[in-house]
């Protein structure tokens, strides 16, 4: 399940209570407005050594206006294609987004943005959700790593679209749903081995290559990046799969940062079957608490007697028995006869899952496939798998590489140890588990985990990072209860681990807080940034309300 960045918009702040605590580690619960007795002063978070005016930079670096970005300048710096290896002389072109602060300048603020991995920074780049304050003092940084968007992109689109469908399109007619049987098993990986070395060969790319777009090559052309601007320091917010990034920046060069912002926090220290089972148990976790909040909403449990879980598990059933044929209709004014498998319903509901809205838009499209009409489902379907619902063909999202996703993720860390024979047995063994409707989400475990054995790049065996301290780094980590695709529990290790980590969280809530119109977490974010001011409390919950569903 790729780590996907939401969209970040602009909500009406809520009038939120307050309760506040004296215990150190004791969560305090927040309001929208604080108040100057709610920070305290944090040492050494302004920037030092940095210039004054960053624009006859980038001048000098041939920056241009980026391309639909009118108020950032795109500059592209050459940067070696092995950081770590000298006696490799060749190099990689990567580019980076500013938009220069509006008034006395404390540095960069770099976002470390893209989610997946696989999601572009410079299209998603803005000013829109940064206070006015931030504005006015720092620049605000993208950049598309590399592989990715304008840094030099690696693509295999033809052989992804076919993979990706086969798998949306299967029948499982065997067994329990899932690979439950020595065929089904024999024939996935056989068929994840085929995807490999058709998307290596469309890539046309030597395979030995493919090692160094991995997340700790891409925290150092950060690094490159500052080299060139010539700050000392800079502020550096991760999130979603940007978490790894900027934890990997962390621990290669905390003396070149002044503060550390992650949200929607990956735990870098799991290996790549942890991080999978781990987010698995996540989305599952999230699913029963949506059902459960649905059930006490009368707008979202309308249409379904005996509750919302019972009519997911109806549906889940009647797709588990055989997928359920559909008219669709087209701008034309016609109807297509298609079907609707299992495996659609699965993609679907475990995108839904990621914001509140969407949460309810799912349940009110079961509820409508209860009374008969299955439209409301296959439109979210086509919306979240980017397929066109005229043709049933797979667009893919033009500000996202399919192709990195698989690179980066499988050449990052391992499932398991040994030769890929030996990992691909263990993930099948390991992923059982998934067979059968409980638990209800099978997200892509097993399809991502049986690419990533046989991919060129992947290591034999677990990265074993260990756990970031960010010694000298005053670090803010933001997360949700109820975030499915960077579960709590990663973030608050990571917190747990720091040397000066402050923890601020929502009671529910959705993948990464930060920007979304509520004075908590924004307000310490800002405090932090302008002011150099952190929370008094090391933990505090932000009061969202109800955070579990929301028309």
């Amino acid at each position: 399940m790729k780590r996907l960045v939401v969209v970040i918009v602009i909500l009406s702040i809520l009038s939120l209570s307050c309760k506040t605590l004296n215990n150190l580690r004791t969560p305090t619960v927040e309001p929208t407005s604080l108040s100057n007795t709610d920070v305290t002063s944090a040492p050494a978070t302004q920037p030092s050594g940095n210039l004054t005016d960053i624009t006859k930079k980038l001048d000098e670096l041939g920056g241009k206006p980026c391309l639909d970005k009118p108020e950032f300048t795109c500059v592209t710096i050459t940067v070696p294609l092995d950081h770590f290896d000298a006696s490799n002389t060749e190099t990689i072109e990567v580019v980076f987004a500013v938009s220069p602060a509006r008034g006395e300048r404390k540095g960069m603020y770099v976002q470390a943005f893209p989610g997946g991995p696989g999601g572009e920074g410079i299209s998603y780049a803005s000013t829109f959700y940064h206070s006015s304050r931030i504005l006015e003092h720092y620049d605000i940084v993208f950049f598309d790593q590399r592989g990715i968007g304008l840094s030099n992109p690696l693509e295999c689109k033809t052989a992804y679209a076919e993979y990706f469908l086969e798998f949306l399109n299967l029948n499982d007619s065997i067994g329990e749903e899932g690979f439950d049987t020595p065929d089904e098993q024999q024939a996935a990986i056989q068929n994840a081995k085929s995807f490999v070395d058709e998307c290596i060969a469309e890539m046309n790319i030597d395979p030995s290559k493919l090692q160094f777009f991995r997340t700790d090559q891409v925290a150092e052309d950060i690094e490159s990046f500052r080299q060139a601007i010539g700050d000392d320091k800079f502020m550096l917010y991760g999130v979603s799969y940007g978490t790894s990034v900027a934890q990997a920046y962390a621990r290669a060069h905390p003396g070149h940062l002044s503060g550390l912002i992650l949200d929607g926090t990956q735990d870098t220290t799991q290996s790549g079957d942890e991080v999978a089972f781990s987010q698995w148990e996540g989305f599952n976790t999230v699913l029963l608490k949506v059902f459960e909040a649905c059930d006490a909403d009368s707008e979202c449990s309308a249409g379904m007697r005996g509750g919302s879980q019972a009519a997911y598990d109806e549906l889940a059933q009647k797709l588990a028995n055989a997928p359920i044929p559909y008219e669709y209709p087209l701008s034309n004014g016609k109807k297509v006869q298609r079907l609707f498998t299992f495996n659609m319903f699965d993609y679907t509901v475990s995108y839904q899952l990621y914001g509140l809205n969407s949460r309810m838009e799912l349940m009110r499209a079961i509820a409508a496939t209860k009374a008969g009409d299955l439209i409301p489902l296959a439109d979210l379907y086509y919306d979240n798998a980017n397929i066109d619902p005229e043709t049933g063909q797979y667009l893919g999202d033009p500000n996202f590489s399919d192709t990195m996703y698989y690179i980066v993720w499988c050449s990052d860390d391992a499932y398991y140890s040994g030769t890929s024979e030996e990992r691909s047995a263990k993930l099948m063994e390991a992923g059982q588990k998934l067979n059968g409707l409980d638990p209800r989400l099978d997200l892509d475990v097993l399809q991502l985990g049986l690419t990533c054995a046989f991919w060129p790049s992947a290591p034999t065996g677990p990265a074993n990072l260990p756990p970031l301290k960010a010694e000298g780094v005053p670090t803010i980590v933001l997360n949700a209860t109820l975030d499915p695709a960077t579960p709590f529990h990663e973030g608050r290790t990571v917190f747990e681990n720091l040397e000066n980590g402050y923890h601020i969280y929502v009671e529910g809530g959705v993948h990464s807080i930060y920007g979304w119109g509520q004075a908590c977490p924004d307000q310490y974010v800002e405090d932090f940034l302008v002011d150099g001011r952190l929370p008094a409390q090391r933990e505090i919950v932000c009061d969202w309300g109800d955070a579990v569903i929301r028309p």
